[in-house]
Formats: C-alpha cells, sequence, structure tokens
C-alpha cells in the first residue's frame, strides 16, 4: 500500500535566489498563525507563493489575516477549520463596519482562491466561501477624477515643490502608473525604443509592458532620476536615498493636492484617474487611451469618465432650460 504524500510545510522548502523578493511577503503569513495552526501558515505560504504578482501576495495575505482575527475574536477556531457560516457572518460584519463592497468583495476573493487552493492541494475536501453572496460592485468609478484645468494645477504645484514631487506627478499623472508601480520604478527601466523614451512597468499579474514618457514627464523626472542612479535606488525615494513606501508616496501626493489648492484632499489613485480623464477630455482616441492605462477592457477605461459625462450631459440641464421658458 503506497504511502501518503503530504504537501511540503513553506517552511522546510528551500528557497534559491529567485525567490529572495518572495520572502518578504511570505513572512506575513505567519501573522495567520497568532490566530491559527502550522498547517494553516502552510499552506498559506504556499497559496501566496503561487501568486504571480507582488501586490497580488501582499493583498491576499491580508484578507487572510483580517478574517483569521476576526473568527480568533469570535472563538470560532481556525481558517481551516471555517465554514460557509463564519464567511457570512464575515461578510455582514464587514459591512456594518462600513467596508465598501468593492473591498468586501476583493476580501471575500481572496478568501475563495484560499479554500479553492487548498482544495486543489488536497488539504481541503471542499470551499466554504465558494457559493458565499459577494456585493455587486457599481461599474461606474465613484469620483470624477481631474479635469485639464486641475492636472495643469497639480503639475505646476509639483513643479515648484522639488524633484521628489515632480517625479510623482510625472508617474502617476503623466505615466498613469499605480502607486505600487510608481515606488517600484528604478532608473534602469527607463530607456530608448524606436526613438521614445519608454519606461518598463510591471504590472497586474506580473505583465511587463512599455508605457511611453511624455517630454513633459521625462523633464519632471530628470532631477529624481539622476538622485536615483546617485544613491542606487528607486526613482521616487526619501532625503536618505530610500525608497518610499505606499503611505509615504500617499504624504506626498496629499500635499502636492494642497498646495494646488484644489479644495479636497488628492490620492495617488486620484492622479492615475485623471491621466485617464485629462486624456480623454484633450480628445484622445479611446483605444490609445486604453492601451496606455493598460487596462484589458476599454469598458474599464469608460468607468473612469461616465460619471462626468452624464453630469455633463445631464436631463436636468434640458428641462431646466425647457421649464426657464
Amino acid at each position: 500500500m503506497p504511502s501518503q504524500i503530504s504537501a511540503p510545510n513553506a517552511s522546510s522548502v528551500r528557497y534559491g535566489r529567485g525567490m529572495a523578493n518572495l520572502l518578504p511577503t511570505l513572512s506575513t503569513a505567519t501573522e495567520v498563525t497568532r490566530h491559527g495552526d502550522d498547517p494553516t501558515r502552510g499552506l498559506a505560504m504556499r497559496w501566496l507563493a503561487a501568486q504571480p504578482s507582488e501586490r497580488t501576495r501582499q493583498a491576499y495575505a491580508e484578507s487572510l489575516t483580517k478574517f483569521a482575527t476576526f473568527l480568533t475574536n469570535g472563538n470560532a477556531g481556525t481558517v481551516l477549520h471555517a465554514k460557509r457560516t463564519h464567511l457570512d457572518l464575515w461578510a455582514r460584519s464587514m459591512e456594518s463596519d462600513g467596508l465598501a463592497p468593492a473591498g468586501r468583495a476583493r476580501h471575500l476573493s481572496a478568501l475563495s482562491s484560499f479554500y479553492a487552493y487548498g482544495v486543489s492541494e488536497g488539504v481541503l475536501d471542499r470551499n466554504p466561501a465558494e457559493a458565499v453572496k459577494r456585493p455587486k460592485v457599481s461599474d461606474k468609478s465613484t469620483r470624477l477624477g481631474l479635469t485639464l484645468e486641475t492636472s495643469r494645477k497639480v503639475l505646476k504645484a509639483a513643479d515648484a515643490m522639488g524633484p521628489k514631487y515632480r517625479a510623482a506627478v510625472a508617474l502617476l499623472l503623466c505615466a498613469g502608473l499605480r502607486a505600487s508601480e510608481a515606488i517600484a520604478v528604478k532608473p534602469q527601466d527607463i530607456g530608448e525604443s524606436l526613438g521614445h523614451t519608454v519606461l518598463s512597468v510591471t504590472g497586474k499579474g506580473g505583465v511587463v509592458a512599455p508605457v511611453v514618457l511624455s517630454p513633459v514627464a521625462v523633464r519632471l523626472l530628470a532631477e529624481a532620476v539622476q538622485e536615483a542612479e546617485k544613491h542606487g535606488t528607486t526613482v521616487l525615494h526619501d532625503d536618505e536615498g530610500k525608497p518610499l513606501t505606499r503611505f509615504q508616496l500617499g504624504r506626498v501626493v496629499r500635499r502636492i493636492g494642497g498646495f494646488a489648492c484644489l479644495g479636497r484632499p488628492l490620492t495617488p489613485h486620484d492622479l492615475r484617474h485623471g491621466c485617464i480623464t485629462s486624456a480623454l477630455e484633450a480628445g484622445e482616441p479611446i483605444h490609445l487611451v486604453q492601451a496606455h492605462a493598460r487596462h484589458a477592457s476599454p469598458t474599464t477605461t469608460q468607468r473612469y469618465d461616465r460619471n462626468r459625462g452624464l453630469l455633463d450631459n445631464s436631463a436636468a440641464y434640458g428641462l431646466g432650460r425647457a421649464l426657464a421658458q
């Protein structure tokens, strides 16, 4: 009778040099052991290692840890012993805490991925998250983004604030990068191709894509790139030459928004959002804007501008004119 072979525990796997970048994120799975057991940690680490991008691994680790904490606080056992009821209760708890539908859906999707992986590994018999109802997420963006006018204000403000601020605007507003992509940019990622200045970006799913840098973006980046080369660090770095974190980038962008007097807080995603809405307002064809933003579908690109179009073309104006007559 053949012996039963169990999946290797992640802590016993000998990692090669190519796995080094995974270790910081994989170590976050140890947080689960504060609320669970070693089998949970081992499965979690193998599951995270199977994800193609650092951003996904971070988000998934956060979701799993939050659910493990919820179970512990309710004395409901460990993640591996959770039932659908526990996931339904967690969904209701997130809703009562005011978490947006998109956030709740993201956490539930992560848990479903974890349990599906456990089933495929033979650790679990079934996926308890599979039948849990996820909240409907609107296909409209909840923010209006920046107009060309406010985008120019942001650029002008950053221009007067220093290299770090100019570089942030160049990468987020001009190049349309996501925050996680922007803080990872190194000087060697910028090169020339067919007469264009091109930035090599590793996006969602670990897909590497070229992003054209306009002359404006190149000018805004110049000083920060020179400093990064001198210190051997990322383009977005602090005064000591250390790479900026997402939190630090958020503070940089908020300062730019305050200096630009926009009247509301500004986030890194607002600048990526503004890249898309401003390009569309400038008359760029949607398929070219889609390519610049690296969206898989033009529907995603349209989401960013739909609310503004609904406001500008609202039937309320026609009704008002008719009533005024």
